[in-house]
C-alpha cells in the first residue's frame, strides 16, 4: 500500500523575511505619522468624543454672564432713577422686567444648550502619542 502524500507549505521565519516587507526599510517614501512632541511613531487615532470643555464654556456662558448682568443693570438703573419722576422710574421698571425675562430664559436654556454643544464634533479623528500623550488632530487630505 502507498501512502498518501500530504502537501506542507513551508513559511519563511520572520527573521528570514526582516529586510524584505517592512515598510520602515523600503528605500521609497514612508508613509508614517510621528509624534510631533517626542518624535515617537507609536500613535493610535480615535474619535474624539463628548467635549466636556465646550459643556462647561457654554454652561458658564449662558448661565452666569446673564444673571451678572441682570445684577448690574437692575443694580445700576434702580439707583440711576430712584429719584427720578414716577415716568422714568417706571421705564426702568419695565426695562429691568424685559431685561428679567431674558436673562431667564437664557439661565432655563443653558442646561440643553450646553449638553448639545458637547455634543459638537464628536465623531472628529485624534491623533494621540501613546509614548507622551500628546493629542492633535490630523491634518487634511489635499
Amino acid at each position: 500500500m502507498q501512502r498518501p502524500t500530504t502537501r506542507t507549505t513551508v513559511r519563511p521565519t520572520p527573521a528570514q523575511t526582516a529586510g524584505t516587507s517592512n515598510p520602515l526599510n523600503s528605500s521609497g517614501p514612508v508613509n508614517t505619522v510621528v509624534c510631533r512632541k517626542c518624535k515617537s511613531t507609536q500613535i493610535v487615532a480615535n474619535k474624539r468624543g463628548y467635549n466636556f470643555v465646550n459643556f462647561f464654556k457654554t454652561l458658564g456662558w449662558m448661565a452666569l454672564l446673564p444673571l451678572i448682568l441682570f445684577l448690574l443693570v437692575g443694580v445700576g438703573l434702580t439707583q440711576l432713577f430712584l429719584n427720578g419722576s414716577p415716568d422714568v422710574t417706571e421705564g426702568a421698571d419695565k426695562l429691568i422686567a424685559v431685561f428679567g425675562i431674558l436673562c431667564w430664559a437664557s439661565i432655563s436654556l443653558s442646561l440643553p444648550v450646553a449638553i448639545l454643544v458637547g455634543f459638537a464634533g464628536r465623531s472628529n479623528i485624534i491623533n494621540a502619542c501613546m509614548n507622551c500623550g500628546f493629542k492633535w488632530a490630523p491634518s487634511k487630505k489635499k
